[in-house]
């Protein structure tokens, strides 16, 4: 829920998650509740990242636009409402009507029907814009990386642009590099328990795979499923 990207490929659409957690709200498996799967938060049952059948996707990360004051306690768990919004039939339109007061701010990757925007609810005010399909993008949590930090990734991911060959294998490894920088490289682990315990990757092609890891178990293998087929996606 704490770095996710986006990339447009050639004949597919690959959005991918690291999660930057304590490790006691890690995720072991996927879960399939109601046609929509999802790896569920081992303390608050919610989640960062689900996925319908035919292949509408939101991905959670904590936080607006910057750090916020928490308050003592929420109404919700933000991955309680990414789970409610998933049974809406159009998203987008859920997002306008949906009462977010006392949740804590977050901002949402939404995936529906071929379009891609982003929703942040800053605790006051919400704020939605459409993406361009076509462009790949990176996004950082607001509560873990400030702007330093956040520009950096992006030159980071911007590096990685320049490789002649993105492909699921090069995405997925970029989501796992590491470097010197164990507070706000791609992959982290803090002094404070903070770290990046598992990694969640959607492809929509001519099928949808999801692919979930554990990172916490160094010896697990990632999870992957096939959701139901659908017609080819492309963002083209």
């Amino acid at each position: 829920m704490c770095t996710v990207t986006y990339f447009p490929l050639k004949d597919k659409i690959i959005l991918t998650s690291n999660r930057d957690e304590k490790p006691n709200r890690s995720a072991q498996e996927i879960h399939n509740e109601n046609h929509i799967f999802y790896p569920k938060d081992a303390t608050k049952k919610g989640t960062w990242f689900a996925v319908s059948e035919n292949g509408n996707a939101l991905i959670l990360l904590n936080g607006a636009f910057e750090n916020h004051q928490r308050e003592a306690e929420y109404r919700k768990s933000r991955g309680i409402i990414v789970l409610d919004l998933m049974e809406k039939e159009n998203i987008s339109n859920a997002l306008q009507l949906i009462d977010l007061q006392n949740i804590e701010p977050f901002t949402l990757v939404v995936f529906q029907e071929n379009q891609l925007a982003e929703f942040h609810w800053d605790g006051s005010e919400k704020h939605f814009k459409i993406l361009d399909l076509n462009r790949p993008y990176i996004w950082s949590s607001a509560t873990l990386y400030d702007k330093t930090a956040t520009e950096k990734r992006k030159q980071i991911f911007k590096e990685f642009l320049k490789n002649k060959t993105i492909s699921e294998k090069t995405i997925w490894d970029f989501h796992h590099q590491k470097t010197d920088d164990l507070e706000n490289g791609i992959t982290i682990k803090r002094k404070n328990t903070i770290q990046t315990i598992s990694t969640t990757q959607l492809v929509i092609s001519g099928k949808i795979t999801l692919k979930h890891h554990n990172l916490l178990n160094p010896f697990s293998k990632p999870e992957k499923i096939s959701l139901k087929n659908e017609t080819q996606t492309s963002p083209s």
